[in-house]
């Protein structure tokens, strides 16, 4: 049986979405030019990236709605790996502003570094997010997710702990968690984070593709289809017959 797939978990939505912080900072600067930018990626991002440089010429290369938005524009044209270094050349920038703006902007440059398999940038911008907050959880759900996707299981196992030890209600967490410990041979330790996030997210698609997979490496067939069935049912009944997680499901079904 191949390996299994991660759990698909939004990322794009993470990085499409405007910098609050940074919104509120533009708009004292009497710069309104960086919502409509925003407004624009997701209609025509080569626009929002053609005015996004524009503004930067207009105001210099410091401008950070432009930089903010040139990123946005940049992952909307599939251009991730060049997102990635504007997220962290904008993180890096903003030298007076504070941790948790920052934060937000370095995991932002993580996760498109990870999306462009940049293993090491993205780990390295994460880093800087969780120097910065060090007691939010999401930046080490991040990294363990990039560990997780590069093969690196134990250490993706040790960043969804210090996840769970600040938010031990994160599905996405506890799925971290349980895909390293089944990769590391303890799925028993990994039946317990999966069944609980089931138990939090019923309908999950990842959460009860991930619980199917700890099923089988506990020789439980059985409740392994049960779960990859379930998979699949859910996914059309909700219009997601092409989720990551139902053609998976379909995949390991048909062995």
């Amino acid at each position: 049986m191949k390996n299994m797939t991660l759990p698909s978990l939004a990322l794009a939505a993470l990085l499409f979405a405007p910098c609050a912080a940074l919104a509120q900072a533009e708009g004292e600067a009497g710069l309104p030019d960086y919502d409509e930018c925003l407004e624009l990626v997701a209609e025509d991002a080569a626009r929002a990236l053609a005015m996004a440089q524009t503004m930067k010429l207009q105001r210099g290369d410091a401008e950070a709605g432009a930089l903010h938005c040139e990123a946005l524009a940049l992952m909307g044209l599939n251009r991730a790996d060049e997102a990635g270094s504007t997220f962290f050349t904008l993180a890096e920038r903003l030298t007076r502003a504070d941790d948790a703006m920052r934060a937000e902007i370095y995991a932002q440059a993580g996760d498109a570094w990870s999306i462009a398999g940049s293993t090491d940038s993205a780990i390295r911008a994460y880093d800087n997010a969780i120097a910065r907050m060090p007691d939010e959880a999401t930046y080490y759900t991040g990294r363990a997710r990039v560990k997780a996707i590069s093969g690196n299981w134990e250490g993706a196992r040790s960043d969804a702990a210090e996840a769970l030890a600040r938010n031990p209600f994160s599905p996405e967490s506890l799925l971290l968690r349980s895909a390293a410990n089944r990769e590391l041979g303890y799925p028993r330790a990994a039946l317990v984070d999966a069944n609980t996030a089931v138990k939090l997210k019923p309908h999950d698609l990842d959460a009860l593709l991930e619980r199917g997979l700890v099923h089988h490496a506990l020789g439980d067939r059985a409740n392994a289809l049960a779960d990859w069935l379930a998979v699949t049912r859910y996914a059309e009944e909700t219009g997601r017959s092409g989720h990551p997680a139902a053609q998976a499901a379909r995949d390991y079904l048909s062995e």
